[in-house]
C-alpha cells in the first residue's frame, strides 16, 4: 500500500502501470557510475564498510593489545598511527608552474600511509598497510576466517573486482568499477 500510495497521482509508462508485485518491493536504488569519493582517502574496503572490521581485527592482535594500541590507531585518518609526513594519504603532491599537479609516493612510509610502529602489528603475517595493499581476492583468502569481512569481498569478488585493491584511491576507479563498489555497499 505505502508503494502505491507513493505512486498514487504519478503518471507511470505504460509498462509500469500493470505492475504486480509492487508491496514486495522494500525500496528502489539509482546507481549511476559517479565517482565513489573525490580524495584518496576513500577506498573501496572503507566504502563498502570492511575498514572498520579490519581496524577492529588488527586491534585484537595480542602484539596490539600489548601495546595499547586501540582501533583508531589502524586508521589512516587519525594522528597516531598514520604516517605524519603524508597525514595517511600515502602521497605528496608536488605543484609545479604552468604543469598539472602530479603525486609522488611519500618517503617516509613508502606510499603505505601508515607509521613503522602501526606495521609493526601483524594479523596472519600481514600489516594493515599490507592487507590494503592486497587485492580483492587475495584478501578473500587472507582473511576468511573473519565473516563480516569475508561476506563482503566474495560479493565485490562475484562481480568482477577481484583485481583491485582494498586501498585503491577511490579518484583512480574507473566509472564501472565505482557502480559495482556501490552495488555492494547496498
Amino acid at each position: 500500500r505505502a508503494a502505491k500510495a507513493r505512486l498514487a497521482g504519478k503518471r507511470l509508462p505504460p509498462v509500469l502501470r500493470e505492475l504486480k508485485g509492487l508491496r514486495a518491493i522494500a525500496r528502489t536504488l539509482a546507481v549511476d557510475q559517479s565517482p565513489i569519493g573525490r580524495t584518496p582517502r576513500s577506498v573501496p574496503a572503507t566504502y563498502v564498510g570492511i575498514m572498520d572490521a579490519i581496524r577492529t581485527l588488527f586491534a585484537a592482535v595480542p602484539d596490539a593489545r600489548a601495546l595499547g594500541y586501540g582501533r583508531s590507531r589502524f586508521s589512516f585518518n587519525v594522528k597516531g598511527g598514520r604516517c605524519e609526513a603524508c597525514e595517511g594519504q600515502g602521497r605528496l603532491r608536488v605543484t609545479m608552474a604552468l604543469l598539472p599537479d602530479t603525486y609522488v609516493p611519500c618517503e617516509s612510509c613508502r606510499g603505505r600511509r601508515y607509521n613503522a610502529d602501526t606495521q609493526a602489528v601483524h594479523f596472519k603475517g600481514k600489516s594493515v598497510a599490507e592487507v590494503l595493499e592486497m587485492t580483492i581476492d587475495e584478501a578473500r583468502l587472507h582473511l576468511s576466517t573473519v565473516g563480516v569481512i569475508r561476506r563482503p569481498l566474495d560479493f565485490l569478488s562475484g562481480i568482477g573486482l577481484g583485481y583491485l585493491a582494498l586501498g585503491q584511491p577511490s579518484p583512480t576507479l574507473s566509472g564501472g568499477e565505482a557502480q559495482r563498489i556501490k552495488l555492494a555497499a547496498e
